[in-house]
């Protein structure tokens, strides 16, 4: 069944309103002040993960444990869902994941790890997401837990991408800091995504979702990451918190524009650190 598309979507998604919607939203990120916002949601974009078995998979299929890194995980939703994506689809793999956040009240909720749809769990027992929501939630009375033997595998604490103390020591293979960049001013988020690419290994892979796109292509091309060219239309759409409401906020998701010239490099949300890399960023 095909997802429900927003009226709002439809309308700005036409070639006609295409520019009025441009225009729009280059005035909300030229006017409206950056705020961070702890929104998330379970499986909020699965077609994303899939690259895991796609042009990721030498990630997985290595052998080695794999170490995972997600920055501003919020409720934990996006770790824990990823944790359940790996159970599912690679159940002999070995890996961890740690998890941070600035917001104390968000990390002490994915802690507890019980969620209701006050903190992202609004209905995961269905469609694409429903085996993944299985695999990982249990009941508790009118809210659900995360399986214990996820839990133990995913390591959430408190944490500031921008703090001194944030050390980029280049040993995670995939690290994800999604949608958390673009709640910041231009510079203060290009340092954070120097962090990022830091606290990737050479021949990892970075999850960026969530970004003001004309600072992302300008940062991906100094920072020299290869994009990964799959499914990029599918992952943009993908993204419904943000597409539905676009043009009417600085956080929200342009339509797709595939005569553009860096269509790959604005669109993509995977990058590859490059191999011959420096340890540090």
């Amino acid at each position: 069944m095909a997802d429900h598309v927003p009226l709002n979507q439809k309308l700005f998604d036409l070639p006609l309103l295409r520019s009025l919607g441009r225009a729009i939203h280059s005035r909300r990120l030229a006017q409206e002040p950056r705020g961070q916002s702890t929104a998330t949601r379970f499986f909020r974009n699965l077609r994303q993960l899939d690259s895991l078995q796609g042009p990721l998979r030498a990630l997985v299929d290595g052998g080695a444990p794999l170490r995972i890194l997600v920055a501003g995980c919020s409720f934990g939703c996006e770790s824990y869902s990823l944790a359940a994506y790996l159970a599912v689809e690679f159940p002999a793999l070995d890996w961890t994941i740690d998890a941070f956040d600035v917001s104390q009240e968000a990390v002490a909720v994915a802690q507890q790890a019980v969620f209701g749809s006050k903190y992202g769990l609004a209905d995961p027992l269905r469609g694409e997401a429903r085996r993944y929501a299985q695999r990982l939630l249990e009941p508790s009375g009118a809210a659900w837990t995360i399986a214990s033997d996820i839990r133990q595998r995913v390591r959430i604490a408190h944490g500031d991408l921008l703090a001194n103390t944030f050390a980029t020591t280049a040993d995670y293979d995939m690290v994800f800091a999604q949608n958390f960049l673009l709640h910041m001013d231009d510079g203060i988020s290009d340092e954070g995504f120097a962090r990022v690419v830091g606290a990737t290994r050479p021949g990892g892979a970075i999850f960026v979702a969530g970004m003001n796109l004309e600072n992302k292509v300008a940062l991906v091309r100094s920072h020299r990451l290869i994009p990964v060219d799959w499914e990029i239309e599918a992952i943009h759409n993908s993204d419904q918190m943000r597409r539905s409401a676009w043009p009417w906020g600085y956080w929200t998701l342009e339509p797709i524009d595939a005569s553009r010239p860096d269509f790959v490099l604005r669109y993509s949300t995977i990058f590859r650190k490059p191999v011959d890399s420096p340890g540090q960023g």
